[in-house]
């Protein structure tokens, strides 16, 4: 039973993981901001410290437990969380790093090396706090070390997207603020399932599920609710409406469909002169906003202007 509910966690690991690179991807190539680079970044680093340090332990535990003896399992586990942490430290510098870009900061060289010599001073800091005041064993100490250090960085990935000004933030006020929010869920939902997991195999397989499917937030927030209008590659003059086309995947029918938007007709005109229903209309209307990262037909319109 245990090794099913092992590899079904692995699937959804891995299907969270390839479907959050796979938006990204899409981000990347249909916008003109670095901050999307930047999000590529934390999310391989995030996902690599998901399966080297998080999913390292499970396969030990489960499939080479019967081979190791109980000291040597320890140890093992002990070593992988330690490998991993790099990982982790690069994670959540690449959370603020994108949180700041979101709010119109820039990271500098000097930001960089503070936060290294930050995290390494809070990590010895915590580490001496938990060994002076209680006994802990290094996997604890580790486990808390983690829970720490998670909730700092993501408060302080927060604060920079809540505190921006709205003149230099990458996105509306809305999506930046339903972003932070979505970042303190994350890190409250993970840190609660790491702080309940003790020895027993489901809480934990209960925690790593959390984790994978959390670092999807962001990209597929972006993907299907955020307005990302200020992101898109600006107009370019005497480029053709097939290029545009070409450019978001538009199909033929679509397209029909935005031309007429663009002349001004609204859906029940549109479904009139193209003998379409008014709902197909509407379902393509939808596929585009889709496609263009557009919420409304004004935002289409500009978006267009330039290039029809």
């Amino acid at each position: 039973m245990v090794k099913y509910a092992v590899i079904l966690a692995f699937i959804v690991s891995m299907a969270s993981a390839s479907g959050s690179i796979l938006l990204s991807s899409r981000l990347r190539g249909s916008t003109r901001s670095g901050v999307i680079s930047t999000l590529m970044y934390f999310q391989t680093f995030y996902f690599t410290f998901g399966f080297y340090a998080i999913w390292g332990q499970v396969i030990l535990a489960v499939f080479l437990a019967p081979f190791l003896e109980g000291d040597l399992l320890v140890k093992a586990n002990n070593v992988l969380l330690m490998l991993g942490s790099p990982f982790a430290v690069l994670t959540w510098f690449m959370l603020l790093k994108f949180s700041g870009e979101l709010a119109g900061r820039r990271t500098s060289e000097l930001a960089g090396f503070l936060y290294v010599t930050g995290t390494i001073a809070l990590a010895v800091v915590a580490g001496w706090i938990f060994l002076k005041f209680s006994r802990v064993d290094p996997f604890t100490l580790i486990k808390l070390s983690f829970i720490t250090l998670n909730l700092v960085y993501s408060v302080l990935a927060a604060a920079l997207l809540l505190s921006g000004k709205r003149n230099k933030l990458l996105l509306r006020r809305t999506d930046t603020g339903r972003i932070a929010y979505g970042i303190l869920v994350a890190m409250l939902l993970q840190n609660t399932l790491l702080l309940l997991y003790r020895e027993n195999i489901y809480a934990a397989l209960a925690f790593m599920t959390v984790f994978f499917l959390t670092g999807v937030f962001i990209p597929l927030y972006l993907n299907y609710w955020a307005d990302l209008s200020v992101l898109s590659p600006e107009p370019e003059d005497q480029v053709s409406l097939d290029a545009f086309c070409s450019r978001y995947e538009i199909s033929p029918r679509e397209k029909e469909i935005i031309r007429e938007i663009y002349n001004g007709l609204s859906n029940q005109q549109i479904a009139d002169k193209l003998f379409i229903t008014l709902q197909t209309v509407k379902d393509h209307s939808s596929r585009i906003y889709s496609k263009t990262y557009c919420n409304s037909r004004a935002r289409l319109i500009a978006l267009l202007s330039g290039r029809t």
